[in-house]
């Protein structure tokens, strides 16, 4: 038995009315055929799930323009692919935000952006993924095959965004590498730094 951070949920069938949301999770339609987001706390299901996002997502409708401000330390793996997949496919030009922190499953999600913008004193952070899993040694190492899989994943959407190798991506994640915002920039993780246009 093995426990990934997260847990998939069921996706409702159809849109259902926006209810109150905890202050950390917050979606809004803005001016002129934007959409504003905002992911401020775990991802998963002690924070805001994938089928929470695809619910208020389908709500709103057709918009030009999405944008998606990200303070969050990470949390379940597969709802932030699900969160990184449907903001893929939305239409929309995706322009994401990381006002303090996007780290582990959330950083992943900001591959999602057509533009990346991040403060210098915002941060980034990328490691192997992890779970906790119980079973005999049949079990672990289906386990451990598993992992490589999901890390075969964001190493393709890091790769794809950055320009780095593969190779060069998992030497960061098995380091666990926490990114200022410069070195983001750098790195090719994000596109602008506030208030300084990098291309």
């Amino acid at each position: 038995m093995s426990t990934f951070v997260d847990g998939p949920t069921p996706v409702a069938a159809t849109p259902q009315p926006i209810k109150e949301k905890p202050a950390w999770y917050s979606m809004r339609a803005a001016a002129k055929g934007t959409l504003e987001l905002s992911i401020y706390e775990e991802i998963g299901s002690w924070g805001v799930t994938a089928s929470d996002f695809k619910r208020d997502l389908d709500y709103f409708g057709e918009v030009g323009n999405i944008n998606l401000r990200i303070h969050s330390p990470g949390g379940g793996v597969f709802d932030g692919l699900a969160i990184y997949n449907m903001l893929r496919a939305h239409p929309a030009r995706v322009h994401v935000y990381i006002d303090g922190l996007a780290a582990s499953i959330a950083s992943f999600i900001a591959m999602a952006g057509d533009v990346v913008t991040i403060p210098s004193n915002a941060f980034m952070m990328i490691h192997k993924p992890w779970t906790v899993s119980v079973g005999d040694a049949e079990a672990l190492r289906q386990n451990a095959e598993l992992l490589d899989k999901v890390e075969s994943t964001l190493v393709a959407a890091y790769r794809d965004r950055t320009g780095l190798t593969d190779a060069d991506i998992a030497e960061m994640l098995t380091a666990e590498t926490w990114l200022t915002g410069e070195e983001a920039v750098g790195f090719g993780f994000a596109d602008n730094l506030v208030g300084r246009l990098i291309n």
